[in-house]
């Protein structure tokens, strides 16, 4: 079955998912009856309720079943999510981006299993048992690039590694693809050209990919993403943030070429906030990379 979407664009729900396929146009899954299909929608709607979908270190995505009150059942949408591949039809998986925001697809999916977490708060905040999806992703990738200085690093590790190289290059492009399944939860889309489309950004470590130790590798909090021209000034050090979400530009930044990027690099202008694990990360972006093209003060 081909389906009319790219992995990592964004699409109107009800114009674009709906009107075309059907299926609920409320709730967290969509079980349309005129095609083999089951649509999930992932996002921050769990958070409110103490709880969210999750990328394991397995690569594996855990996505709560529906159900807002109570202990959830093994029926509706949660029961097609977990048969989906015995009733013959395909999962995928939409990322909420905010409401009344665009989805964004994240592609085809199996479910592997399930399991029951106790103890999760529902739309009340009383405990329940919660059904909890564990899903593989089929797609090769999310449309997402890696940063320049991220894949020159990658590929160095990998030639490095003599007659273990195979084995080496799973681990470590699957770690790669770990970090971006993450940062994707964490960061909606580039900070100075305002882009949430994944096709035209790439996946940038704030402390370098050859700095970090593994956990750091596929943290999603030690990420941005940008587009590729503000990627590369990030990735070189002729930008960095404040700890208080102010773009900092080094000054050795040629102003011809600050005119010429079609880059909003304004000083004052603020650009979000970071989580505390950012802002540490961030700190070592300031003191290790950004301070490269600093020009001492006169």
């Amino acid at each position: 079955m081909e389906l009319p979407f790219d992995v990592g664009a964004l699409y109107n729900r009800k114009e674009q998912i709906h009107a075309v396929f059907g299926g609920q146009q409320q709730g967290g899954i969509s079980t349309p009856k005129e095609h083999p299909l089951v649509i999930a929608f992932t996002g921050e709607a769990g958070v409110s309720h103490g709880y969210h979908d999750f990328w394991d270190d397995d690569d594996v995505f855990h996505y709560f079943g529906e159900g807002q009150v109570g202990d959830m059942k093994y029926v509706g949408g949660n029961r097609a999510i977990g048969e989906h591949v015995k009733d013959g039809k395909i999962l995928v998986v939409f990322q909420m981006m905010g409401k009344g925001r665009p989805y964004r697809y994240l592609g085809r999916f199996m479910c592997q299993s399930s399991y029951v977490q106790p103890g999760t708060p529902d739309r009340e905040g009383r405990a329940r048992s919660a059904i909890v999806f564990r899903l593989r992703s089929l797609e090769a990738s999310l449309g997402l690039a890696a940063s320049e200085t991220d894949q020159v690093e990658i590929e160095a590790a990998i030639e490095g590694v003599g007659a273990t190289s195979t084995r080496r290059e799973t681990e470590v492009r699957t770690k790669q693809r770990l970090f971006r399944e993450r940062l994707i939860g964490v960061e909606k889309g580039c900070r100075l050209t305002g882009i949430e489309d994944l096709r035209f950004l790439r996946a940038s470590h704030i402390k370098p990919w050859a700095d970090c130790t593994n956990s750091e590798r596929v943290d999603g909090e030690n990420g941005l993403l940008l587009a590729p021209h503000a990627d590369m000034l990030f990735d070189r050090g002729w930008i960095s943030f404040s700890s208080s979400g102010l773009l900092l530009v080094s000054n050795g930044l040629p102003s011809d070429v600050q005119a010429c990027l079609g880059l909003n690099l304004d000083e004052s202008f603020r650009r979000g906030t970071f989580s505390q694990r950012q802002l540490r990360f961030l700190e070592f972006h300031r003191d290790v990379v950004f301070c490269i093209h600093q020009r001492p003060q006169t």
